[in-house]
């Protein structure tokens, strides 16, 4: 690991007021992460690569954060939205925040353990042996799930999330989800299958967690659709089930044995490349692929039985954990 020190002006994607921020901290590296040479060498072997976005990504364990690096919650900070001070290093790369990501992962567990039956939460969290490795693991896959087929850069210099100007959120959730999906391709083939789990297992979490609390705590849902549209697919698959245990509803998972959930990552991405990446890629105009994008999340919101199942767990009141 080496040491880098960065200052200067720093804004986040969602607002247009910089700030002088800092970070200080060491690069994290070593045996079992992936770095961008692998994981672009993989991205260009895809066949739905188009040929141009690539990741520059660099996980960092930080010891020192200000101004927005530290008031804001981002965990991915962007270096084409970093001004560097004369004196400063630059910010070549994006930067992934391991220890705010693993911080954050040990404030949530109390509202993740809430959702599912004991022993399921028990045996997915035996998988997660290395837990700031596969933080920083899945937002590599992660951001090379984006940049194929229809690559987020590009849908966004289209205006592809904004048709007529307004930003419609749900096309928004959906490429994030897209994401989410393809990532589990790239990690399936680039992991070993423990690990790859472990990048599966601790994504299905978050994603769930981060919803639950944002409901308890914040009277929102942080991650908008995204929880709700992997609930449906994983319902589909045959993963989850919402049981009612003495009053409580609780997800129910089928089968935690690494693998059958190397074959679930892989139908989750298959899911994708059918569904998401092939429809997209059929037509060039990219109001019709945001129509395309806007009828599956229409589709699975009318999927009125999941959308009930869904609420009866992550709506239900809080328990004493939880609020605690």
């Amino acid at each position: 690991m080496s040491h880098f020190s960065l200052h200067g002006q720093y804004r986040v994607q969602s607002r247009r007021d910089y700030a002088t921020s800092a970070l200080e901290g060491e690069w994290y590296g070593g045996p079992g992460l992936l770095g961008n040479a692998g994981i672009n060498e993989a991205l260009r072997a895809h066949p739905f690569w188009t040929g141009q976005a690539q990741v520059a990504l660099r996980p960092a364990l930080i010891s020192q954060r200000f101004g927005k690096f530290a008031s804001e919650p981002d965990i991915l900070y962007k270096h084409d939205l970093f001004i560097p001070a004369p004196d400063s290093d630059a910010m070549l790369e994006n930067i992934v925040d391991v220890l705010k990501s693993w911080q954050n992962w040990i404030q949530r567990k109390k509202f993740v353990q809430t959702l599912f039956c004991a022993e399921d939460y028990q045996h997915a969290m035996g998988h997660l042996s290395d837990l700031q490795a596969t933080i920083a693991n899945e937002y590599m896959v992660h951001e090379a799930g984006h940049f194929i087929a229809y690559d987020v850069s590009t849908k966004q210099n289209d205006g592809y999330f904004a048709p007529g100007g307004k930003t419609v959120w749900p096309l928004i959730y959906l490429e994030e989800f897209r994401a989410d999906l393809n990532a589990f391709g790239f990690a399936v083939k680039l992991l070993p299958p423990e690990q790859a789990v472990q990048i599966f297992l601790y994504n299905l979490l978050l994603r769930f967690g981060v919803h639950r609390q944002g409901i308890l705590t914040l009277h929102s849902a942080p991650y908008g659709l995204i929880p709700y549209l992997l609930f449906c697919l994983l319902n589909e698959l045959g993963f989850v089930a919402v049981i009612n245990v003495h009053g409580r509803y609780y997800f129910r998972l089928s089968n935690l044995h690494t693998t059958t959930l190397i074959g679930l990552m892989q139908d989750c991405a298959h899911h994708a490349k059918v569904q998401l990446n092939t429809v997209e890629m059929a037509t060039p105009r990219s109001w019709e692929r945001a129509l395309a994008a806007a009828s599956y999340v229409r589709n699975r919101l009318e999927q009125y039985e999941q959308t009930r199942q869904f609420a009866l767990v992550m709506n239900q009141p809080a328990t004493d954990k939880e609020q605690a």
